[in-house]
């Protein structure tokens, strides 16, 4: 069985470059529920098994609610991850 491929986390890039993105990060969850980080090439049918896609440190910030540090950023959904 292959493993689900919950989001698939692409790099920022510069609209000006238009460049093809060689690798993503795929967040996967196995048959047991284990979760793994793997980088992979993009293709089509890796995008229409994938619930979600999108950019790397482009959302809304999250911040700490004590220290007040910004720990991470939400994932930014995209409708097509070629734009």
């Amino acid at each position: 069985m292959q493993p689900e491929v919950i989001a698939l986390l692409f790099p920022e890039q510069s609209p000006a470059t238009g460049a093809v993105v060689p690798f993503v990060t795929a967040l996967l969850r196995d048959a047991e529920g284990l979760l793994q980080l793997r980088r992979v090439e993009p293709s089509p049918a890796l995008l229409r098994r994938a619930r979600l896609a999108g950019r790397l440190d482009s959302g809304k910030p999250i911040i700490d609610p004590v220290t007040r540090e910004v720990i991470g950023c939400e994932i930014e959904p995209i409708a097509d991850p070629a734009v």
